[in-house]
């Protein structure tokens, strides 16, 4: 008997299916790398790009580096083609067009500081350093009223809601207090009183009881940084976007309760 997976997305159970279904599915853009699968064996929900068997799949596809930079006019490049690559932990996948990094970036599973390369690079770069996701380029596909680009922009994977708890945060060195400002079943928006943390960075939190949610443990990676003031000074509290990267099923499942009541 074939292997069973069950796919995620916005919130919808749908499966079980066979290895090779699935891998239709996102052939088709039924579904993304970055919706989730329940692999029974492992007992928890992981992205596919990062579940082993579906990033062997898509890892097998290799990258190749130019041995000169390409001409201008090989720079045209049409923002479904299928033409990037991104190096994770050692491992290049794709290839992903323009938009698919684009979404993997509003759904926070790409970051800044992660590697890309396509043919127009010399060498592989980060995020940061591609012109193509500046934070212009971003703006001007967002402004485009294009239907298709203003359904990645808002479509996402986890509902997002208002959310008020204190926190109190461990990096393994330090405890310092913060407080929720939003919650999803993926991440959190926080404020905490420590501008020097960084994107990349592991963090423990531990989430007072607020708005129907009870406390709950997380082990979190901080995926964005956003200064509140311009002057920041060591007593000022920065907004940090942070991704769970262990979290409680029942957990889970009440902020995803909560997340729905309150959308709804």
């Amino acid at each position: 008997m074939n292997k069973q997976y069950y796919l995620s997305n916005n919130g919808t159970h749908i499966g079980p299916y066979t290895l090779e279904t699935v891998m239709k599915k996102i052939e088709s853009q039924e579904h993304q790398w970055t919706d989730y699968v329940y692999d029974e064996a492992m007992g928890e929900w992981v992205m596919l790009l990062e579940h082993p068997e579906f990033s062997a799949k898509l890892s097998s596809k290799p990258a190749t580096r130019p041995s000169s930079v390409p001409t201008a006019a090989s720079f045209k490049t049409n923002l479904k083609d299928k033409e990037w690559f991104i190096l994770k932990e050692g491992n290049n996948y794709g290839p992903f067009c323009q938009l698919d990094l684009v979404q993997m970036l509003q759904e926070k599973t790409l970051f800044e500081y992660d590697y890309v390369w396509h043919a127009k690079l010399p060498a592989w770069k980060r995020v940061a350093e591609v012109e193509d996701f500046s934070p212009e380029a971003i703006r001007k596909l967002k402004e485009s009223h294009e239907q298709e680009l203003a359904e990645i922009f808002f479509r996402r994977r986890h509902l997002r809601a208002s959310y008020g708890a204190s926190l109190i945060v461990h990096n393994n060195k330090t405890v310092f207090r913060g407080q929720a400002l939003e919650i999803s079943a993926g991440g959190a928006g926080v404020l905490i009183d420590n501008p020097n943390l960084q994107p990349g960075q592991s963090l423990f939190l531990h989430f007072q009881p607020g708005d129907g949610v009870p406390p709950f443990n997380a082990v979190c990676q901080i995926v964005s940084k956003q200064y509140i003031k311009d002057g920041v000074s060591a007593a000022d509290p920065v907004k940090y976007g942070v991704k769970f990267t262990t979290l409680s099923q029942s957990v889970r499942e009440s902020i995803r309760n909560y997340t729905t009541a309150k959308v709804a």
